[in-house]
């Protein structure tokens, strides 16, 4: 079964400087996958989280446009595999009459296009298990906002005459 993934967003890796692509799991271990990324696709991902619009559609908007004017509405994303050092992922895709169309993707343009229309991502688990990890930095971070909400807890439960001798 499927495991729901969520966009961390694309960071740019020192020193080589190419855009990768984090995707997290949503429960479990929450492992990170990266997928390296082209620029133009980090562009496009980019422009979908911050919800800029353009003068004028950008491919991802004019496919998005096209697949709900033909009546149709994408479904889910799903990253398949890794086959040396590429990620495939396939594109479901939902008509009018409720029938699925799954076409293959690359992950970037799927997550732009998921991104565009929230609809979830998902990543087969045996992909998971081969390249998922532990983002240490997201642990931290974490751990930090879990001891931010536990010394606003311990404030808000506070009395000064529990300072008292």
């Amino acid at each position: 079964m499927a495991v729901e993934m969520e966009l961390v967003g694309v960071k740019v890796r020192i020193p080589a400087t190419t855009p990768v692509l984090i995707l997290r799991e949503v429960d479990g271990d929450r492992r990170s996958v990266p997928i390296f990324i082209g620029g133009p696709e980090a562009h496009a991902i980019d422009l979908a989280i911050t919800e800029t619009v353009t003068a004028r559609p950008m491919t991802h908007d004019l496919f998005t446009d096209v697949v709900a004017g033909l009546g149709a509405e994408f479904e889910s994303v799903l990253i398949t595999k890794l086959v040396d050092g590429t990620f495939f992922a396939d594109l479901v895709v939902k008509n009018a009459a409720g029938e699925q169309t799954i076409f293959s993707a690359r992950p970037s343009d799927a997550v732009a296009l998921a991104v565009r229309t929230k609809i979830p991502i998902f990543a087969e688990p045996e992909l998971i298990e081969e390249v998922g990890f532990v983002d240490e930095e997201d642990e931290e971070v974490a751990d930090e906002d879990n001891m931010v909400e536990e010394l606003r807890k311990f404030l808000d439960e506070v009395n000064p005459e529990d300072f008292q001798p």
